[in-house]
């Protein structure tokens, strides 16, 4: 069986109780619109709001029935926060690309002849066009 995108969101957050869901079905259709359908983002995004809706959760008796929310919740955010924290769980981590440029000379010579580009001339060759006023360019 196939899971669909809301399902896979709702997966990663822990959201499976049918009877009493933490989100509706909207609210992660919403979180998938906004990141792209990307269910590693939505999931982030989602469990963010769950930790923001068990924080306003508390304890409630009514005669011998008592309810222990803030209990459950606590237990419940520790796990969201460790979720929320993983490293490979983040979205800078997820995209992040690393280039390092001018470091060949093919690079540098094509930087310096890109007349768009400022760069500082080597201290070895000498130029007329030199500014002798060290604040203008």
């Amino acid at each position: 069986m196939a899971y669909t995108l809301i399902q896979q969101v709702k997966l990663e957050v822990a959201d499976l109780d049918q009877a009493f869901p933490l989100l509706s079905d909207a609210d992660y259709d919403y979180l998938l619109l906004k990141h792209n359908n990307s269910v590693v983002r939505a999931a982030v995004d989602a469990a963010r709001i769950i930790l923001l809706l068990l924080s306003q959760r508390t304890d409630e008796s009514i005669d011998v029935f008592s309810i222990r929310g803030s209990k459950a919740a606590e237990q419940y955010r520790l796990a969201l926060l460790l979720y929320i924290k993983d490293p490979n769980l983040n979205p800078l981590y997820n995209n992040l690309n690393m280039w390092v440029g001018g470091v060949s000379k093919t690079e540098i010579a094509a930087n310096n002849a890109n007349a768009d580009n400022k760069y500082v001339q080597s201290l070895n060759t000498s130029s007329t066009t030199e500014s002798t006023d060290g604040f203008s360019i």
